[in-house]
């Protein structure tokens, strides 16, 4: 039986859609979190996204915690039965005190070497799943006081507003990149710093899998992954993959052009012409011209894609991953 304040917590989700979109990327957390005291009341939290195999945090934002609780945790993440609870049961939110009484968490590990440091008393949580990178999207709120564990209604006002606020948190996101100058592109990804996807097109989940046809899963394939990791463009034969920091997420925009689009027509058919082994007389023969014009066409090719020699020139010319 639903016992949440159904005009409290409408009130909150028009909130997070109307004057959510008046606010920046980079506060909406906070701000979103803000809303959510008017409906369950807490002292800190922790919101962020995980992988699922191997179990690893993402990025994550911290409302009145210490950030050294981020190298902390680790080493308890497969010990801590309440995030095992959460990945149980998907879009579920779960209390604390639904699992354990206060006197069993108190002699539990995870209280003694990290619920007292943090103030970490009562625990409330919701983990969903994402449908684009498959991560686990997480917000857990943390009461500091023992004798206040959540009630069942607060568990029921979460659980319902956790898809509201991870929607809207998800619009603002793609709101801001979509403000950046011109990235008006049908292939484009939004990607955290590892290179795991957050956002994509159609478009470009269809050009990575034609490429890469055994690639699945939120991880880019690892060539496109690390030219997100050191914040450089990826280029290949096929495509050209640029990497527009925003913040602590990356834009990916995508075409199919890569470094035959450098080149003129003229100078394309010559540079794969010679990168197959013709030499410039065969190339000057073929397209009725001087072989002294083949040698200028080449060193304008050359310059262009960076390279010194033929052997280069295959090579760039033939990337592919």
């Amino acid at each position: 039986m639903l016992t949440v304040d159904a005009s409290t917590l409408n009130a909150v989700i028009l909130r997070l859609y109307r004057e959510g979109r008046e606010v920046p990327l980079g506060s909406f957390q906070a701000w979103a979190l803000e809303q959510t005291q008017s409906l369950v009341a807490f002292d800190s939290a922790w919101w962020g996204n995980a992988a699922a195999e191997p179990p690893a945090l993402h990025e994550v934002f911290l409302h009145n915690c210490d950030d050294s609780i981020l190298d902390e945790y680790p080493p308890h993440l497969e010990d801590d039965f309440f995030r095992a609870a959460l990945v149980a049961s998907p879009g579920r939110t779960v209390n604390m005190s639904d699992l354990t009484t206060r006197a069993n968490y108190l002699r539990t590990v995870l209280y003694r070497q990290l619920g007292r440091r943090y103030k970490i008393a009562w625990s409330l949580g919701t983990l969903l799943i994402e449908p684009t990178s498959s991560l686990y999207e997480f917000l857990t709120l943390w009461r500091h006081d023992g004798q206040r564990p959540f009630s069942e209604s607060e568990r029921q006002s979460k659980e319902l507003l956790m898809p509201h606020l991870v929607e809207a948190h998800r619009v603002a996101r793609l709101r801001h990149f979509l403000k950046t100058p011109a990235v008006v592109n049908r292939e484009w990804a939004v990607v955290d710093a590892h290179g795991f996807l957050r956002e994509a097109s159609p478009a470009f989940i269809a050009r990575v899998s034609g490429l890469w046809p055994a690639w699945s899963g939120s991880a880019l394939p690892e060539p496109l992954a690390s030219s997100v990791r050191a914040g450089c463009a990826y280029v290949s034969s096929e495509l050209r993959l640029e990497v527009t920091p925003c913040g602590q997420w990356r834009y990916l925009s995508a075409r199919p052009d890569g470094a035959m689009a450098q080149l003129s027509i003229r100078e394309g058919e010559i540079a794969s012409r010679y990168a197959s082994g013709e030499t410039y007389s065969a190339i000057a023969r073929s397209l009725s011209l001087a072989p002294a014009t083949v040698r200028n066409h080449l060193a304008h090719c050359f310059r262009k894609l960076g390279v010194n020699n033929k052997a280069e020139l295959v090579r760039r010319l033939d990337e592919k991953t």
